[in-house]
């Protein structure tokens, strides 16, 4: 018996859970910044794309709270594919780049 059961998840989660976001397309997919839409429009770009920057540009490019999607498909998506899929133009105008590279090896390093 899974957490699952005792407490299943909400119908548009359980959705998600079970890929309905690799069979849709704008507007359909919308990065509101609401929760559910936000996780929807990770999954998808990250599903209909090849790479960190094809991946980041088409979630971004859905508008509406695009720093959101953006950010957490970046965490994922930088997860996946590791720092230097991040294009080094973009790498280079990061704020505080060598604090979060830090804190990343801190991190890792309790791993």
């Amino acid at each position: 018996e899974g957490l699952w059961d005792e407490a299943p998840l909400a119908p548009k989660i359980a959705a998600i859970a079970d890929g309905s976001f690799k069979h849709k397309q704008p507007p359909e997919i919308r990065g509101t910044g609401y929760v559910v839409d936000t996780l929807e429009a990770v999954l998808w770009a990250f599903f209909h794309t090849e790479d960190f920057r094809e991946g980041a540009l088409k979630v971004v490019n859905l508008g509406q709270d695009a720093d959101t999607t953006g950010a957490i498909f970046g965490q994922i998506a930088g997860a996946h594919y590791g720092v230097e899929s991040i294009p080094a133009e973009w790498r280079q105008r990061l704020t505080m780049s060598a604090e979060i590279a830090l804190m990343a090896d801190r991190l890792r390093e309790r791993t």
